[in-house]
């Protein structure tokens, strides 16, 4: 069985072209196509071998372009845009051959890198909410369940002051007012930079596209169309361990024209903010569909 560090290694085919060693994984039972997750890993993997030991990744922002197949390795192509001593800057393309040598692009996104600074003005952290246990949805991840243990913890309401929404009138009922936690740790070793930002990727693209939904009281048999448009991942440090627990936490802010926006941030144990992930997603319903009032 691999592990999840054979799943997001990359070897090198040519000047600025990556391939996965394998072939991207489904999320769960319930998807057909690949976990996006693992394209964007395999971006992040790639661009990250073509810069310097001395920088460090901290934003990549990009769209999912079409659906990657679990039938065929996923190639890379990795442009530079910028190299200076503070930082470097990487453009990507995601794609796989299909039929006859045609290239299906799959993802595109620019990813930038940062020195680490020899001093700070300031340093500080926002605190995780702490809500109440509740249980996930049953196959929704079990593939992703093989390479990394999760312990669901919460979906809570009234979480509004905490991220900053100051209107005491809100229906506490809003799916934009409910968060979702777990903790998680990596099974197996990550021996890189590389391979444990890499992984992290891995992980924040989980469920988000399905936060809106859920906190809304409805599954998935209720949509048509579920998938992430753009995203954009924030990394605080480049310190990770995620064979230690960390926190996920993820919430909804917005939703209207079969769009939602929604967060997903982890923390370490000892509660300092390492990531953020955002992404605005499509959620369709089905034919026949009737919201609650």
């Amino acid at each position: 069985m691999s592990t999840l560090s054979d799943q997001l290694a990359v070897e090198h085919i040519s000047p600025g072209c990556y391939r996965s060693v394998l072939p991207p994984i489904r999320m769960g039972d319930w998807a057909s196509f690949a976990f996006g997750g693992n394209t964007l890993s395999v971006a992040v993997n790639s661009a990250y071998q073509t810069v310097e030991p001395s920088h460090h990744l901290y934003s990549i922002c990009g769209h999912f372009v079409h659906a990657a197949d679990t039938d065929r390795r996923l190639i890379c192509e990795v442009e530079s845009l910028k190299n200076t001593r503070s930082f470097q800057t990487r453009h990507i393309r995601v794609f796989q051959e299909i039929n006859n040598g045609v290239r299906q692009l799959c993802l595109i996104a620019s990813a930038d890198f940062h020195i680490l600074e020899p001093r700070s003005m300031v340093v500080y952290s926002t605190s995780p909410w702490t809500p109440n246990v509740q249980p996930t949805e049953h196959g929704l991840y079990s593939h992703i369940e093989r390479l990394v243990e999760i312990k669901p913890i919460a979906i809570a309401a009234n979480a509004g002051m905490e991220f900053g929404n100051q209107d005491s009138t809100s229906d506490p009922s809003s799916p934009s007012l409910k968060i979702s936690a777990e903790n998680f740790k990596i099974r197996g070793t990550l021996n890189t930079e590389a391979e444990r930002i890499t992984a992290l990727a891995f992980y924040m693209d989980k469920g988000l596209a399905y936060i809106p939904a859920s906190h809304s009281g409805y599954s998935l048999i209720n949509a048509s169309a579920c998938t992430t448009l753009d995203f954009s991942l924030r990394l605080f440090t480049h310190e990770v361990d995620l064979r230690d627990w960390h926190l996920l936490e993820s919430r909804t802010a917005v939703a209207g024209n079969a769009r939602a926006f929604s967060e997903g941030r982890v923390w370490n144990g000892k509660g300092r903010l390492l990531a953020s992930m955002t992404q605005q997603t499509l959620l369709r319903p089905r034919k026949g569909f009737s919201p609650r009032i």
